[in-house]
């Protein structure tokens, strides 16, 4: 008797623990299920723009054209347990190719794994100078072939922000990643769900992203030339 009631408690909890991973990912599909809205307020200011699912349930990517660039601007869900809260990060990328033989990765408050960047791979990490924002981490492939720091200073006002998450340099383009949103508060600590409520992606961090990746591709090319 006592094994069969060992069992039914055991069916019993692997069936609750599933239905709360089917709605914690329902949760954060249909949170995020309207590109439309999501995007709404970033459509107007892009050419050509073209939405498609990005590579993780419930996130979206947006491709289209700002000041002459062809930009990638994607949703991305962190709901990593070494948060106080998941987040929903906005990436933003210039895919154009650098004057850089190095890469180049300041992460703010780089306290544990980054599920949408390789920041954690990169073998060297550098002293940060002192005209950066506080709390910020450097990490690069080839510490001996940097971009030089009066270069990069000028564009890391997002960064001195608490939106501004990170700031990638590479020969294959360039990428800033800032916080769009976090999980409601409530429903995390008492459901663990990542539930991002109606989040319409905020049109002035989105053109402040687009500007600095623009200018700061100005800066290094015009230091190459």
């Amino acid at each position: 008797m006592q094994n069969l009631q060992f069992i039914v408690a055991v069916v019993v909890a692997a069936a609750l623990g599933f239905l709360l991973w089917r709605k914690v990912q329902a949760s954060q599909q249909n949170a995020l299920n309207s590109p439309p809205i999501l995007f709404g307020d970033i459509l107007p200011l892009v050419g050509d723009p073209q939405i498609e699912p990005g590579p993780t349930i419930g996130t979206w990517k947006l491709t289209g054209q700002y000041r002459g660039h062809v930009f990638q601007i994607q949703t991305v869900i962190d709901v990593l347990v070494t948060r106080k809260l998941p987040s929903l990060w906005l990436m933003v990328t210039l895919p154009e190719p650098q004057p850089v033989s190095a890469t180049f990765d300041l992460m703010m408050r780089a306290a544990g794994p980054s599920t949408f960047s390789n920041f954690d791979f990169l073998d060297h990490v550098v002293a940060t100078p002192s005209t950066f924002p506080l709390h910020a981490v450097i990490r690069t492939d080839d510490p001996e072939n940097l971009p030089a720091t009066e270069i990069i200073a000028p564009h890391l006002k997002l960064f001195f922000g608490p939106k501004g998450k990170e700031l990638l340099i590479s020969p294959k383009g360039l990428r800033v990643v800032v916080q769009a949103a976090q999980a409601d508060r409530a429903r995390y600590g008492v459901l663990r769900e990542a539930n991002f409520g109606a989040v319409v992606i905020d049109a002035e961090l989105t053109i402040s992203c687009l500007n600095t990746l623009i200018d700061l591709n100005t800066a290094l090319k015009e230091s190459n030339g």
